[in-house]
């Protein structure tokens, strides 16, 4: 949660943001405009019977009747629609009509499944479809004219290969004529967006990463003091570590334990010798004890010894 946040309290900043987005659309319409248009042509086919059907008569003088070619539509068709589709596709055929494999111009030849207004019809049609992109248009037309010769001329080849009557070709006609190609924005456009996301991405991660490196470097500085401390108070933790008040100090005695004095700040919690106080509140004469009232603190297993 603090992580976006923080990215969203970047992407508001004005120094930030705003330069941030028009870099990003800066560099969106650059790339735009220097991706290359691609062109698309397309054409559709449809193979058909003669009117008087698929064989002759045997007897010459008694012909058969005459048929719808649009009515006859069957398996064989779609058989044959599928074999020049295999045929189109090998790739001495691509270099025929001109499409090298690793150059701008490429050529798609199926059944209609590509073509969305083909898509509902074509698993009952024996269609061909043709779809030539290229950056150049005057190519894609071309390449689009030589490929449907070149399915007139294979079906023709395969027919007479089989022997079959000139009376009962299979003939193919256009449905949808070569179409004038038109541009092809979709490639562009995926671009252009895919560097306005990663531009802005990049610039927000960097301007992060800047910051985090920023209070990083000002929380570890010692010189700084810490918010709200105010300070170090003077004589507090001498006044706590004589009197056993920390944190380590015993609750029955009030002294600092066996396990913490070493870590109790004084003057004099290195010395090794006897700690010697001497309290002259009072003039000697008003005593009948000693000169002088003595405290010895001694350093012992469990507490302080006490001598007065």
């Amino acid at each position: 949660m603090d992580f976006w946040k923080a990215i969203f309290g970047l992407v508001k900043r004005r120094f930030i943001g705003p330069p941030l987005a028009v870099l990003a659309l800066a560099a969106a319409t650059l790339v735009f405009f220097l991706m290359p248009t691609t062109y698309v042509s397309t054409a559709s086919m449809v193979l058909t019977t003669p009117a008087t059907g698929g064989t002759l008569p045997s007897d010459p003088t008694k012909p058969l009747g005459l048929t719808n070619p649009l009515l006859q539509f069957s398996d064989g068709l779609r058989v044959t629609a599928g074999i020049l589709i295999l045929s189109m596709n090998a790739p001495e055929v691509a270099a025929e009509l001109g499409v090298l494999p690793n150059g701008t111009t490429e050529i798609t030849i199926n059944d209609g499944r590509t073509n969305p207004n083909l898509l509902g019809i074509s698993t009952n049609g024996p269609f061909v479809y043709v779809e030539v992109q290229s950056r150049s248009a005057a190519t894609a037309q071309d390449v689009v004219v030589k490929a449907k010769q070149r399915v007139r001329r294979e079906l023709t080849d395969r027919q007479q290969a089989l022997k079959a009557p000139r009376s009962t070709f299979i003939s193919i006609v256009d449905v949808v004529p070569s179409s004038t190609p038109e541009a092809k924005l979709s490639g562009k456009l995926t671009a252009a967006g895919g560097t306005l996301f990663l531009v802005f991405l990049v610039g927000i991660g960097i301007a992060y990463a800047m910051t985090q490196m920023r209070q990083g470097g000002r929380s570890a500085d010692p010189a700084r003091p810490s918010e709200g401390s105010g300070g170090p108070k003077e004589g507090a933790s001498g006044a706590a570590a004589f009197s056993g008040t920390g944190a380590g100090a015993d609750p029955l005695t009030g002294y600092p334990r066996m396990d913490t004095r070493e870590a109790v700040e004084g003057p004099f919690h290195d010395d090794p010798e006897p700690l010697v106080v001497v309290i002259e509140n009072e003039p000697f004469t008003h005593r009948d004890d000693d000169a002088g009232d003595t405290i010895v603190f001694m350093r012992a297993s469990g507490r302080d010894d006490h001598e007065k």
